[in-house]
């Protein structure tokens, strides 16, 4: 009897043993099915947060080129008064930097900073026409601008040492480097660096307050350090306050430390945004067509009468600064060259009666008294003068006499070797051919006529009866010629 209630008391405890054991395993399993549920969850939200912070920043760099090629761009294209820092497209609106100027608006004055340098503040929403862009952290956008691309104060002055110029050549001022710190996503050349940068800067470290005034509609304050950090010794929370200094952003990896997430926009796929604009190419048609009537002007105003159509030398190639007026002057006697700003030395031999000091694009020369120039044009050839060039036939130059003898083949100017004779021809460059491998970067590439014109158009016209080129816009040419007649009358683009 003893051992039978044994052997039951020993079944019930295993019993008791195997539901204990269960109850484990279930426990387990359910433990196990939960804290899967929670990392799928947890990665579910990370990746929610990502992919908002990435449809954030990409609305807003869409944000940016549409204001240049629309908002701004319609501004400068209609642009009447004379004003060269302001009157073309291709600048970006300043951050906003906070009080006193309203929230989500674009600095101006002196919270802008200084000419040509960079900035970096709040992405200006409310002057891109769009809400605040938050972040998966729910944090607002932060935003740098070159300050080559800053609309003002921009340092476009046209006869100063830091002059600048605003055309699809300008520089931006921003190296973005990959999470190494060492590979460029962007830069490492003036021609590859980004001219603006869209930051993301996630939650906030231990340490970043970020406490600001109620009623914002961002919250938050306006310091840098509060939202953006440093990885491998790159500062994303500081631009350089040197003019035309470059400054390195990084796209770092996510750490303890670190959570800035960014996107960038290139010099190219801004100007390829204001290219789109069918008002754009027609704006450098007439700036071309308008130089050379300018300068064909000058062979009906030399103190010898009708007879004397002698027109100006060209500007020098080599210039010790590109972005300044009047260093684009006649001084070396050059047949070809870019187109003169300057021609006193043309002077000296034709007697002109255009108005001292000399210059052509000015509001006080003859070419703007008579309706030739206006102040847009002035404004468009103080920022693209450098694409100018300009070629003179041997029989129209200022040392062949007082009496200008008629066109020969000898002596004047041809057109894809046709049979028709020119005075003259004015070129304007198109962009960089990249399979040409043209460089515009520095003050050597500028002074390289093969870094602008293509085919005939690069030969120096030492004779003066050279043949020059048009034709269709191909991978390896893009130059636009206007030609100045024998009679001083301009046509083109395409020559007859």
């Amino acid at each position: 009897m003893n051992g039978r209630r044994q052997f039951q008391s020993t079944v019930r405890a295993q019993r008791g043993i195997a539901l204990l054991i269960l109850l484990i395993l279930f426990g387990l399993t359910f433990a196990f099915i939960m804290v899967n549920a929670m990392n799928k969850s947890g990665s579910e939200l990370a990746l929610a947060r990502d992919q908002k912070t990435r449809a954030a920043l990409d609305m807003a760099k869409q944000a940016l080129l549409t204001y240049a090629a629309t908002s701004y761009a319609e501004s400068a294209m209609s642009s009447i008064s004379h004003s060269p820092n302001r009157g073309v497209p291709g600048y970006l609106p300043c951050p906003d930097m906070g009080p006193p100027g309203p929230e989500g608006q674009a600095a101006i004055g002196g919270p802008c900073g200084t000419a040509l340098v960079s900035l970096l503040g709040k992405l200006p929403w409310n002057t891109l026409g769009i809400e605040p862009l938050r972040d998966g952290s729910g944090e607002c956008l932060w935003y740098a601008v070159s300050g080559t691309y800053k609309v003002i104060p921009n340092g476009v002055t046209t006869n100063t040492a830091t002059s600048n110029m605003m055309n699809w050549d300008t520089p931006g001022l921003f190296d973005v480097m990959a999470a190494d710190g060492v590979s460029y996503l962007a830069g490492n050349s003036a021609s590859a660096r980004a001219v603006a940068v869209i930051l993301a800067p996630g939650s906030a470290f231990s340490g970043q307050s970020r406490a600001g005034p109620a009623g914002l509609s961002c919250g938050g304050n306006y310091i840098a350090t509060a939202y953006l950090e440093t990885a491998n010794s790159i500062n994303n929370s500081a631009v350089s306050g040197i003019a035309s200094a470059v400054t390195k952003f990084i796209a770092g990896q996510a750490s303890n430390s670190f959570n800035d997430s960014l996107v960038y926009i290139t010099r190219d796929e801004l100007w390829t945004a204001i290219k789109k604009r069918p008002d754009f190419q027609v704006r450098l048609n007439s700036l071309t067509q308008r130089i050379a009537q300018c300068i064909a002007e000058y062979g009906k105003h030399n103190s010898a009468g009708s007879s004397d159509m002698r027109l100006p030398w060209a500007g020098r190639m080599t210039l010790t600064n590109y972005s300044v007026d009047s260093q684009y002057d006649d001084a070396n006697s050059d047949p070809a060259g870019r187109a003169p700003y300057r021609v006193n030395t043309s002077d000296s031999a034709t007697v002109n009666t255009i108005v001292s000091p000399y210059y052509l694009p000015t509001t006080t020369s003859y070419c703007y008294t008579l309706g030739i120039l206006d102040d847009h044009d002035i404004n468009w050839y103080s920022n693209w003068k450098d694409h100018l060039f300009y070629g003179v036939a041997a029989n129209y130059r200022p040392s062949t006499g007082t009496t200008t003898a008629p066109c020969t083949s000898g002596s004047c100017l041809k057109i894809n070797a046709g049979a028709s004779l020119y005075a003259g021809v004015v070129i304007f460059a198109g962009e960089r051919l990249a399979s040409l491998n043209q460089m515009r970067d520095t003050d050597t590439d500028r002074a390289n006529i093969t870094n602008y014109l293509e085919g005939n158009n690069t030969s120096s016209n030492s004779s003066g009866n050279n043949s020059y080129q048009t034709g269709a816009v191909t991978s390896t040419f893009n130059d636009m010629v206007f030609c100045i007649q024998p009679a001083l009358n301009v046509v083109g683009p395409s020559c007859p």
